[in-house]
């Protein structure tokens, strides 16, 4: 993603108010005591044209089964923000800091 930069403010502010001034947060933590996910960082990158990315949110699944434990993320969702009505709003309310570029799914090779 590229984070909005329009205060002025440095990269690392960027991500610090992305993680501090909305659910983001505390949404990973509650998956990861939730068993959905195993961990999640954020990576602040220097983009080298102005199609890539200055920050990278990873999200480290347990297996591709957790990818289909829609009912129970949203069950978080849901008590993290009321409703998941209220979920979207502030999923739209972080455009206004970023731009998502683009999603990617990868996999750890571990060589025996």
């Amino acid at each position: 993603m590229a984070a909005a930069d329009n205060r002025g403010e440095s990269r690392c502010m960027s991500i610090k108010r992305l993680a501090d001034a909305n659910i983001y947060r505390k949404e990973m933590e509650a998956y990861k005591k939730a068993g959905l996910i195993l961990d999640y960082e954020i990576y602040s990158a220097r983009p080298r044209t102005p199609a890539d990315p200055n920050m990278i949110l990873t999200i480290t699944y347990p297996n591709y089964a957790a990818l289909d434990r829609n009912a129970e993320f949203d069950a978080i969702d849901t008590k993290l923000a009321g409703s998941l009505e209220a979920m979207d709003t502030a999923y739209g309310e972080r455009g206004a800091i970023r731009e998502v570029l683009g999603t990617d799914v990868i996999q750890e090779m571990i060589l025996e």
